[in-house]
């Protein structure tokens, strides 16, 4: 029995959960992902993790230093899905052995010369939500004062830069916007209104970029007028919805129309969350009710009897509000559907205008063409009778068949000269060559009855013909 008891506890024991210390120890190993080659090189490290040196002792060092700093941070901030960091961030991030890197402060100082960095504040106050005019002073007023002020105090006090001081890395930014476009527009959410929560939401579920570095990137967009981005004063708290553009066009502001559809969605939504608590309050009421009854209090399970009937009632008039509710939506969507319609129908009508226009098609055009048409056939069919009639000549019928007559009384003779023929030959032939003589005035008697047979008497009247009128040449 202790055996099983220990087997127990060891199977226990393997399949416990890790505690905090080994998650953190994981989660630093998987973190480290993004680190090159050379970090396991103390000499190079040595030399890297340094300050820098002044750039004209060595600018090639010097550069080559910077470009390995860059290149560190932008793959830090891809593998861990943000894209804001700190000096005082990057330094726990990169710390090697106990030692930080020393020369964050300079990195930093090229990076924001070169406007590869961008101050998290003031990317959040430079917003389209602004205004043009806003943004305008801001860009070209506001911005380089600080930085001239920032410069000059720079020089006075020296190298001073607040290691708390929250920057957007603008590559890593754009990449991040890419990527959450490019989600958006997969799903077929352009053009259509998002809370900040479910656009959050959206993204974690289908990359790997954090929270808290999605905020950033809304803000570029809106700066880029990719996105349109506005807030909903509502009784207890405010709401952020955004509302992406297709991709290659511009961000359209979000029309009154479309604030009101999300506005009651959210309502519908609140409702079907509503109802569902409901349900599950009258389940466990009823499951109150039966230990109620199990245990023979009564009067208790008669009161969470009565609990039960107002939670329905409260439940019957929520799902009545919600079925008036979705039929005006059902309402509305219909009317946008019926608007896409008609503009549809006027599309095709304006293009079908155009395309008569362009080709010259008028009722009178036509009308012209088809008289045009009838005249050129009833031409060519003078033209064709014209010249069949210079061409051929009527025969009378009569003639033809008195013509034929005579053909026939012709035939008729020279056979029977030519069967007397046949008779005296027959005198001087043999039996057999008088039966093959036999057949050929068989066959030949026949022939003059169909012969005889198509004699046309001489006597009958003559019928007159058509007369032919001959052309003058």
């Amino acid at each position: 029995m202790r055996i099983n008891i220990n087997v127990f506890e060891f199977v226990e024991s393997r399949m416990a959960k890790p505690t905090h210390e080994e998650l953190s120890v994981l989660k630093q190993e998987s973190d480290k992902s993004f680190l090159p080659e050379c970090w396991r090189d103390d000499n190079r490290m040595g030399v890297l993790l340094s300050e820098f040196r002044p750039r004209m002792v060595n600018p090639d060092s010097y550069d080559s230093k910077l470009k390995f700093w860059k290149e560190l941070i932008s793959s830090y901030c891809i593998a861990t899905g943000q894209c804001v960091v700190s000096i005082a961030s990057l330094k726990e991030s990169f710390r090697r052995k106990g030692t930080v890197p020393y020369c964050l402060q300079t990195v930093f100082d090229e990076m924001d010369a070169n406007g590869e960095l961008l101050q998290m504040e003031q990317l959040l106050e430079q917003t389209a939500s602004l205004g043009w005019s806003q943004w305008a002073f801001n860009k070209f007023m506001q911005t380089p004062v600080k930085w001239g002020y920032e410069k000059a105090r720079h020089t006075l006090v020296g190298n001073t830069r607040n290691e708390l001081q929250q920057y957007v890395v603008k590559k890593v930014a754009m990449h991040h916007a890419e990527q959450i476009e490019q989600i958006i527009n997969k799903q077929g959410l352009c053009n259509k209104i998002l809370s900040y929560d479910e656009l959050v939401q959206i993204v974690n579920q289908s990359s790997n970029v954090v929270e808290g570095g999605i905020r950033p990137v809304v803000a570029l967009l809106e700066r880029e007028k990719r996105l349109t981005k506005e807030i909903l004063l509502e009784e207890t708290h405010k709401r952020e919805i955004v509302k992406f553009a297709k991709p290659n066009s511009i961000a359209q502001p979000i029309s009154h129309l479309e604030r009101s559809i999300f506005e009651l969605e959210q309502s519908e939504k609140e409702l079907k969350t509503s109802i569902a608590s409901i349900d599950q309050q009258i389940a466990e009421t009823m499951g109150e009710v039966h230990a109620c009854i199990k245990n023979g209090c009564k009067q208790l399970a008669k009161s969470n009897l009565k609990k039960k009937h107002i939670l329905e009632q409260n439940m019957q008039r929520k799902v009545s509000a919600l079925e008036n509710l979705q039929h005006i939506l059902s309402k509305i969507h219909d009317s946008q559907l019926e608007k896409n319609i008609i503009e549809a129908y006027k599309l095709g009508t304006k293009t079908l205008k155009q395309a008569f226009a362009d080709s010259g098609l008028t009722l009178d055009s036509v009308d012209n063409t088809l008289l045009e048409l009838k005249d050129v056939l009833e031409t060519h069919d003078e033209m064709q009778n014209m010249i069949g009639a210079g061409t051929t000549e009527d025969v009378d019928d009569l003639d033809l068949e008195q013509e034929l007559s005579g053909l026939i009384d012709m035939s008729v003779k020279e056979t029977n000269n030519e069967d007397k023929h046949k008779i005296h030959i027959a005198s001087t032939v043999q039996p057999a060559q008088m039966r093959e003589l036999d057949q050929l005035l068989d066959f030949d008697k026949e022939i003059e009855k169909r012969l005889a047979a198509l004699r046309v008497d001489s006597t009958l009247p003559q019928r007159p013909g058509p007369k032919t009128a001959h052309p003058q040449i």
